[in-house]
């Protein structure tokens, strides 16, 4: 009989900031008074859509979101940048993407009492990687000093269940024993800050799960997976 597949453990990373929905709206509501004052002429003659003002009670109607957890907060709420000032890194450093995996793993490898070598694969999966290539996962796999294999998944909100149902199937079908799946988010950096209607959908953070056979679990809380089903549709309503 064929082992059962379970989560063995899980990891958290949050950022030390946050903004809430009164200081996003304060720095955009100041952003579309400079903006609709310098383009007040252009804006008469129907050449410049003025910007429209936003409410703190507007941000949670439309999405619920009150506060939200942020990378780098410096810029953000600066009327005359409206972007996180992230610093660049060296070719030699981790990437910031990298970095907040390795903390949420690491977390998780200790939850799942696994070290480095216990692991097989290493899946990043998120909405957005701060580069294409090489793959954010494989530069995961490095620092940690795992060996065998990682790939990133781009699959928008569905990350996490998606890099779940990955590592569900190597573990049943034998091609891995153990795999480490991250989710390493930072939407600051990808948003529109000068868009009312959507420059308050975002929240950095990074979790991670180890996900192997029961029957090398030695973690003491482990979480079966029952059954996986994967659906997708196409809508752009976004």
């Amino acid at each position: 009989m064929t082992s059962s597949v379970v989560i063995s453990g899980s990891g958290l990373w949050k950022p030390a900031h946050s903004i809430s929905n009164e200081e996003l709206v304060s720095a955009y509501n100041a952003y579309a008074t400079q903006f609709n004052e310098q383009n007040q002429e252009a804006i008469e003659k129907g050449e410049i859509t003025a910007k429209p003002f936003s409410s703190a009670e507007f941000i949670e109607k439309a999405s619920g979101i009150r506060s939200r957890y942020v990378y780098v907060k410096d810029g953000v709420l600066d009327i005359n940048r409206m972007r996180p000032n992230i610093p660049e890194r060296a070719d030699e450093e981790l990437s910031d993407q990298a970095e907040i995996a390795i903390y949420a793993a690491k977390d998780a490898l200790k939850s799942a009492n696994k070290k480095a070598e216990d692991i097989d694969a290493v899946i990043v999966s998120c909405a957005y990687t701060q580069r294409s290539y090489p793959a954010v996962a494989i530069e995961v796999q490095e620092a940690l000093g795992i060996k065998g294999f990682g790939f990133d998944m781009l699959v928008a909100c569905s990350a996490a269940t998606f890099a779940l149902h990955r590592a569900y199937e190597m573990i049943a079908a034998g091609t891995a024993k153990s795999v480490l799946l991250i989710n390493p988010e930072m939407i600051s950096p990808q948003i529109n800050y000068c868009d009312r209607d959507s420059h308050f959908i975002f929240g950095d953070v990074a979790t991670a799960m180890v996900v192997e056979s029961a029957d090398t679990a030695t973690s003491e809380h482990v979480y079966e997976i029952l059954s996986t089903k994967a659906v997708t549709q196409f809508s752009n309503n976004i």
